[in-house]
């Protein structure tokens, strides 16, 4: 705790002097801290995804970006009344406390160890390299919030804990608009502050978004909402209803600021850094679709883009069911299906239904055309996710911003939601001290096992998990290292390949070569295993268990 506490000493201060920099250069006005922080992240994440493409974003970058953070404190001379009047609130302070103390707590999402860890740390030594995909499909999503990451994971967060300081900001937009019952969200996003998770982002600023345009006068800061909701777009394209949402509100109302010349250059400016870092990485415009519009020599596997595909599929349905039994149904039976598989999915997946069907009945009847636009964006995007992967952890950033209104427009005392809030926190405390409730009770909750047990340590730093039992091998011009008898990446030296991985290479008949064997900065793209390379692969295999075997 000690560590996250200094850490955000450092980081919060920066982040502001970022965000009072960035507003005055773009002649923005923020006067709530929320919103200097936030522009403070996005000013930090553009500038780090253009330097990324010709240099790491290790140490030296960080020291760069916290010079220029506190000399913009100095510059810009701000004002911190605001933030010391609510530090002299004790449920403020309890509040910290409390996010701080739980985000101790060792990661236990599968995609840490697999895709954030990773991802992050090839940002850090490499920056944005071309065709990394092809070292491991998954890191060819590289959401922006990575890139933010790597900004600071050398020094002031190398826990990786970067997500408590959009637990903080949420709480500072509650208390600064004193909107009580927005709290009742912060048990949730505990599960979210272990791991640089782009989910947790998505989920507090898709909530903060709406609540600005539904509860503020937005057209005065409609620009920079409109560039919040790009911004949640590059960080997952799932969020494509945000930006849809705000242009339809935007051309309806606000058409001068929406096409206005400095709108125009800076939605410019992000979308193209967007789509530029994915054609760079991934080989296509968006990952993980094929669009077949580009056609470049580090374009990942075929094969293993419907392998993922169809892991997908499988995951919609918890692995209940075979590929073959998928494809077999008809629209009827795949929602049918959703709706009824086994296990806590269920629960989730018809309170999404019930949510969206039931917000649609309450826009139409109150006639709000702001309702029934956010409505049909929300209803659009369930539509296209279902139709790629029906998973419904790519549809609560929806959800919850329909949540937030409902319960916005509820009369709750506000010492009741307060009071409810910290229960919640309570439970969510209980289950992070004693895992076995959740591991004994909700077994289908898979990320439940892997919880961890708590430790004094935490007092100190936060835990997290260790795997120094590696192997080095060479297949081709690429030396790899490859965790002993473990599926997934933990700490393991770059480059690292999974035995997952290899086993994918070894039937999909490829594998990454890098352009330059000693610079792996400049990318990797596949090549066809040749008869003896993959034999060596096959050899290599032999000395490992699967934890998850590919089919």
């Amino acid at each position: 705790m000690i560590y996250l506490f200094l850490s955000l000493l450092l980081i919060l201060p920066l982040l502001f002097g970022w965000g009072k920099l960035a507003t005055r250069l773009l002649s923005f006005s923020f006067n709530s801290i929320w919103a200097n922080l936030t522009a403070g992240i996005v000013s930090i994440t553009t500038v780090a995804g253009t330097f990324g493409f010709f240099f790491p974003l290790g140490m030296s970058f960080e020291i760069v970006v916290i010079l220029i953070g506190f000399s913009g404190l100095f510059i810009v001379k701000s004002n911190f009344s605001e933030l010391f009047l609510l530090l002299k609130k004790p449920l403020f302070l309890i509040f910290i406390f409390l996010g701080i103390g739980v985000a101790t707590f060792a990661p236990f999402i599968n995609d840490h160890f697999s895709y954030y860890v990773p991802t992050v740390k090839w940002l850090s030594e490499y920056g944005i390299v071309k065709g990394i995909s092809n070292v491991d499909l998954i890191l060819g999503q590289q959401s922006s919030w990575h890139i933010f990451q790597a900004c600071f994971d050398d020094m002031l967060d190398s826990f990786l804990r970067i997500n408590v300081v959009l637990y903080l900001i949420f709480i500072f937009y509650a208390f600064e608009k004193k909107l009580w019952n927005i709290l009742l969200f912060t048990p949730f996003f505990f599960l979210f502050l272990h791991s640089p998770s782009p989910d947790l982002p998505l989920y507090v600023f898709s909530i903060l978004l709406v609540v600005e345009i539904f509860k503020t006068d937005y057209s005065i800061n409609f620009n920079s909402l409109w560039l919040l909701s790009l911004f949640l777009f590059t960080l997952k394209p799932t969020a494509f209803w945000l930006p849809i949402f705000v242009f339809l509100l935007g051309f309806k109302t606000n058409k001068q600021i929406l096409f206005g010349l400095k709108n125009i250059v800076l939605t410019v400016v992000l979308l193209s850094l967007f789509f530029i870092k994915q054609i760079w990485v991934f080989g296509d415009i968006i990952f993980p679709i094929q669009s077949n519009l580009i056609d470049v020599s580090w374009k990942p596997s075929n094969y293993l883009l419907e392998q993922s595909n169809q892991n997908a599929l499988l995951k919609t349905y918890d692995y209940q069911y075979t590929i073959s039994e998928i494809n077999s149904w008809s629209t009827a039976d795949t929602i049918i299906k959703w709706l009824t598989l086994a296990g806590f999915k269920k629960i989730i997946n018809t309170g999404i239904l019930l949510v969206v069907v039931g917000f649609g009945f309450l826009a139409f009847r109150k006639r709000n055309t702001k309702l029934i636009l956010l409505w049909v964006c929300i209803t659009l995007k369930t539509i296209v996710v279902f139709y790629f992967s029906g998973q419904y952890r790519f549809m609560i950033d929806a959800i919850l911003p329909l949540i937030a209104l409902v319960l916005l427009g509820i009369a709750i005392k506000p010492i009741l939601s307060k009071g409810i809030t910290l229960v919640g926190i309570g439970i969510v405390f209980i289950i992070f001290l004693f895992p076995k409730i959740l591991q004994e009770n909700v077994s289908s909750f898979y990320v439940g096992q892997l919880m961890g047990k708590p430790s004094m340590e935490q007092l100190i730093k936060p835990l997290e998990y260790s795997n120094s039992d590696y192997n080095q091998h060479k297949v081709s011009n690429f030396t790899f290292n490859t965790p002993s008898n473990y599926h997934l990446m933990h700490d393991v030296p770059l480059p690292c390949l999974t035995t997952y991985s290899l086993k994918e290479f070894y039937l999909a008949g490829v594998f990454p070569y890098a352009y330059d064997e000693n610079d792996f900065k400049k990318g990797f793209y596949l090549k066809k295993l040749s008869p003896a390379e993959k034999e060596k692969i096959k050899s290599i295999l032999k000395d490992y268990k699967f934890s998850h075997p590919v089919e």
